[in-house]
């Protein structure tokens, strides 16, 4: 009886990690992009230097798990803190597999606002700071033959591009730079709206549907 209910016991728990692992996928079903390569952007938060410090920590972390992976990191772009400590301002990165790991598939959920409570290296009095970092990822398109890629690649035909002058504090320069941009997606009235005060490069994006 012992060795029948052992045999019965070892079946049961093979069955039971099956059944598990069917109610996980089930659960968290594959995202359609999830094959596609990732860009990765790191950008620092609240936190002064540490935050910069804390956003390379970061770009570090995962650049070193890109590499346990064989995955390949190409840095796009990347903006260095000029304060103290070893930080950046921002920075993006491409990241894909060789291989045909599911890069972004893996890497998705990581997006989002990192906080970390810490005694930064720049604390010379030992007290905690909060800082804050934030990671967004995307999946990247390589290719219109991707079923996927389809509805995710904007033909620039449809956009409308108006540049203006930006409004708000700033004295006169606001008033006589076109620094605002606003570019209009025809088909669907989505209106993204893009001002800095005193450049069309560095913008913040604000995204309103008609």
């Amino acid at each position: 009886m012992i060795a029948l209910a052992t045999d019965e016991l070892q079946q049961t728990t093979a069955d039971l990690a099956t059944a598990k692992e069917k109610l996980m996928s089930s659960l968290r079903p594959r995202h359609p992009q999830a094959h596609l390569p990732c860009l990765m952007e790191f950008k620092r938060g609240v936190g002064g230097d540490d935050a910069a410090i804390f956003a390379a920590d970061l770009f570090k972390m995962y650049q070193k798990f890109a590499n346990v992976k064989g995955w390949k990191w190409d840095i796009l772009s990347y903006n260095a803190h000029e304060g103290a400590g070893d930080g950046i301002v921002d920075a993006v990165v491409s990241v894909s597999s060789p291989q045909g790991d599911e890069v972004y598939g893996t890497l998705r959920t990581e997006a989002g606002v990192h906080r970390v409570q810490r005694v930064p290296i720049t604390e010379s009095q030992g007290r905690i700071h909060t800082s804050a970092a934030a990671v967004m990822i995307f999946p990247q398109i390589e290719k219109e033959g991707d079923i996927e890629a389809t509805d995710d690649i904007l033909d620039m035909a449809d956009v409308k591009v108006e540049v203006m002058r930006a409004r708000g504090a700033g004295g006169q320069h606001v008033n006589r730079t076109e620094s605002a941009v606003r570019m209009t997606h025809i088909p669907t009235g989505i209106t993204v709206s893009m001002q800095d005060s005193r450049s069309q490069h560095a913008v913040n994006f604000a995204f309103v549907r008609r």
